[in-house]
């Protein structure tokens, strides 16, 4: 029982932060729109997509073989800390010098490289945090990490909405942003010392091998998975203006919120899949199955949804000055359903020690998306990028599917969300009659004809929830 409750706890605590954070940013996102307008949204959006690459190059993406190592050997906990930090100061300042350059070279003018400078400054502190949540996270103390991002980006959504108050522009907000991970790094130090102790610096031999060795493969799964997600604003900047990034980050923005769900929902779901993969591939097609079905039920009439009123949300959260964002949501939230099943698809690979194939998936699915942005973005512009991410994620899923179908089991996207297809479908149609209505009015009618719909079908029901939570139970249990 006690094992269980860790469980629980540690997956509530993990996925708070990915639901809340990105809700937090969202004001900062707005305040930005109104008093730094089209412009001044495409370039905070343009280095900080900038600073995902170069933070993952920065950490190597070694949390997780942090976190695997100290899960094994806890006694250890201080030793590998203090190691791989030392590692990671090494390739995040390396990492700093990088983001500096490349950011000076693609020539955006001095705003955007004092921005940037800023930004990049925080490169080693960010892959210190990394590495301290790695720790917590090993030892089950994941509250802490929870409750200190969030206040983290709460005093830097406070910071940077106070300095645009006063009259500043980009530059100062990622001073503001350089401020704000200092206090993190703080805090999570702070934890760590009163939780686990101080810990001293000792040199291993051992780890650094362990850290050089596996940095080449954990280092490419991050950095490929974060191109393939980032990179449509670097190709945009460059292809057509920082004012297409802004219109692009606008639509994106309101995409990133409706993935947070999906997103939590899949982290929690790794421990289950892997413990219950034990137990053979069929009880493991039962629950992947279920789990989409229900994500499904819950993703599709959001993405259909907002299809049908993308020109009203945007109007409604970001003014009249980005209208040109209305036709790009109304495309780029349809990503929204692949990416969700993405989601859950590379937790089989993972908790099925099928990482290479992941690793593979997501090289294949870079390359497509930088052909696909060069592509479609000079004739068609933030249109393009949407496109060449749509079709990119699609491929993506469409590679996970066949491995998985090929290797462990089949999955029926019939199976798992024809239902939830078929009554959004229905639901959008009423939408679509209403759109003249009140937007509020109109997203309560269409959700309640989409509840009632989905009843009727059949697509969920108190006996399926239990069957749902039994598995979770019976997963969890395996554990104990």
């Amino acid at each position: 029982m006690e094992s269980r409750i860790s469980i629980l706890k540690n997956t509530i605590a993990l996925s708070i932060p990915n639901v809340l954070n990105p809700i937090i940013s969202f004001i900062l996102v707005l305040i930005i729109s109104r008093y730094l307008g089209v412009e001044g949204l495409g370039q905070y959006s343009l280095v900080l997509a900038y600073f995902g690459i170069f933070a993952t190059l920065g950490s190597l993406g070694l949390a997780d073989l942090v976190v695997r190592e100290v899960a094994r050997r806890p006694a250890d906990a201080h030793l590998v800390l203090v190691n791989a930090g030392a590692f990671g100061t090494i390739s995040s300042l390396v990492a700093v010098i990088a983001m500096n350059a490349v950011v000076a070279l693609m020539g955006y003018g001095r705003e955007v490289f004092l921005a940037g400078f800023f930004c990049s400054l925080s490169l080693v502190i960010s892959t210190a945090i990394t590495y301290l949540e790695a720790i917590f996270r090993s030892l089950e103390r994941s509250e802490y990490v929870a409750l200190i991002y969030i206040a983290e980006n709460a005093v830097r959504v406070v910071l940077c909405v106070g300095l645009l108050l006063m009259g500043f522009g980009i530059i100062p907000l990622f001073v503001a942003v350089l401020v704000s991970r200092v206090f993190g790094f703080a805090a999570m130090a702070m934890c760590y010392q009163r939780t686990f102790g101080w810990p001293a610096w000792r040199f291993d031999r051992e780890i650094w091998r362990l850290l050089a060795r596996q940095s080449a493969t954990f280092a490419s799964i991050a950095v490929f998975s974060t191109i393939h997600l980032s990179i449509d604003q670097i190709m945009l900047s460059k292809l057509k203006t920082i004012d297409s990034v802004g219109i692009f980050s606008a639509a994106d923005r309101l995409l990133s919120i409706c993935k947070t769900l999906p997103l939590a929902f899949s982290s929690a779901l790794l421990p289950f899949i892997a413990k219950v993969f034990s137990s053979g591939t069929e009880p493991l097609r039962d629950l992947v199955i279920k789990s989409l079905n229900y994500m499904l039920l819950l993703v599709v009439p959001m993405a259909v949804g907002t299809f049908v009123l993308a020109d009203q949300f945007i109007g409604l959260v970001y003014g009249q000055k980005f209208t040109a964002a209305g036709p790009v949501l109304r495309l780029h939230i349809l990503s929204l359903i692949p990416f969700s099943m993405v989601f859950v698809m590379a937790q089989v690979l993972i908790a099925t020690d099928n990482q290479a194939v992941d690793l593979r998936i997501n090289i294949v699915a870079a390359l497509i998306n930088v052909i696909l942005n060069f592509i479609f973005i000079p004739p068609l512009a933030e249109i393009g990028a949407v496109l060449a991410t749509l079709l990119t994620i699609m491929v993506f899923n469409y590679l996970q599917n066949r491995y998985i179908s090929r290797h462990l089991f089949r999955i029926s996207l019939l199976e798992a969300g024809g239902k939830a297809f078929l009554a959004s479908l229905a639901m959008g149609a009423v939408t679509y009659l209403l759109r003249d209505w009140n937007l509020f009015l109109n997203i309560a009618v269409s959700a309640a004809v989409y509840t009632c719909l989905a009843i009727m079908l059949k697509a969920f029901s108190p006996r399926k929830i239990l069957e749902m939570a039994a598995d979770f139970s019976s997963a969890s249990g395996k554990r104990d």
